[in-house]
């Protein structure tokens, strides 16, 4: 869909602007110059005053004519000038989501949040307010319905659990590393990810030199006193690969990186279900794996079906261990399943 959109006020958010209108939109193609083939035009105005900001969204349809809107207020000092790039941030965002909605008759659960690290804001609320302050906020501030607010709430509680001085770590690092393959591209990905079929030779390139970044970043870690409290196996989905490149990562891995055996927490992403296969899981198990995160899409068949994925999610079993079976960005409360 081609959107033309005209910023008065501010020239700024075109990242947010963007995943704003993807929530209600496939294939959104936005200029900030005039477009005569637009489908939609938006008119976003920002106007800015000593304590607050007020933005304000028309959207019109060119093709019927129909117009919605949308505005917002938001508190904003100007001796604060982070926060209130935030409130400009979060007050744009509102005004559009509000238009849109209006527009589609879509109610977005998540508000504004468009990001792939909810819990992230959850924690840095939970540092400096309680839960019903931390509910409130999500409710008022980012527009997340009581029913998300509640799974952020209880998704972040849990993490503490695991981690209960979250806040308070020092000389620790948590580790991410990233296998950039899927099976097939996924329509709705943002994500830096290849399509694995057809690119083994990238993809056998590339886990060369993952395993020589492995040693490297382990002798690093080593020599500046570092401990590891997690480690996690992102993507791309990493369970593309083959359960053989699995096991040679997993070894390396033990090699290179200090004190192993403390580290609290190893996950390993399998976005797409129909990539888990019994030789992984077998490795997955061999070298302690203690958490795989799902993405729940067979539930949503139609939604799912044309990213490529065609094989449902069959649980597997993890025998004499418990695992904790989690989805990605939709963040459903964490499921723990035994064998």
């Amino acid at each position: 869909m081609q959107i033309e959109v005209n910023r008065i006020g501010f020239s700024e958010l075109t990242t947010e602007i963007f995943h704003i209108s993807r929530l209600f939109f496939e294939d959104v193609d936005i200029q900030y110059s005039p477009l005569e083939a637009a489908y939609l035009r938006m008119e976003i105005e920002l106007q800015q005053e000593e304590r607050n900001v007020t933005a304000t969204v028309c959207v019109k349809d060119m093709k019927h004519g129909a117009t919605w809107t949308g505005s917002n207020v938001r508190i904003a000092d100007r001796s604060d000038a982070l926060a209130r790039k935030a409130a400009i941030r979060r007050s744009v965002c509102t005004a559009l989501l509000q238009a849109l909605q209006e527009m589609t008759g879509l109610e977005q659960p998540w508000g504004i949040l468009t990001g792939v690290r909810p819990t992230k804001l959850m924690h840095n609320l939970l540092q400096k307010h309680d839960r019903t302050e931390c509910f409130d906020i999500l409710r008022e501030q980012y527009l997340v319905n009581e029913e998300k607010a509640n799974l952020l709430l209880d998704v972040a509680e849990r993490q503490l659990r695991v981690i209960p001085d979250l806040f308070h770590l020092e000389h620790e690092v948590s580790v991410y590393i990233g296998i950039p393959f899927c099976p097939t591209k996924c329509a709705y990905c943002t994500f830096p990810a290849f399509d694995i079929r057809g690119n083994n030779g990238s993809v056998h390139s590339f886990l060369h030199g993952l395993h020589e970044e492995l040693r490297i970043m382990g002798q690093w870690m080593k020599d500046a006193g570092l401990k590891i409290t997690t480690i996690y196996w992102g993507g791309g989905t990493p369970t593309s690969i083959t359960a053989e490149e699995m096991d040679a990562l997993f070894v390396t891995m033990h090699e290179s990186f200090p004190r192993m055996s403390a580290m609290r927490e190893l996950t390993v992403e399998a976005g797409r279900p129909d990539t888990i296969t019994p030789d992984k899981i077998e490795v997955m198990k061999k070298w302690s794996v203690d958490r795989i995160s799902i993405t729940r899409r067979a539930s949503r068949r139609r939604r799912w079906m044309p990213s490529g994925a065609t094989t449902p999610w069959r649980n597997s079993s993890w025998r004499g261990r418990w695992a904790w079976i989690t989805s990605t960005w939709t963040s459903s409360s964490a499921c723990r399943m035994k064998a």
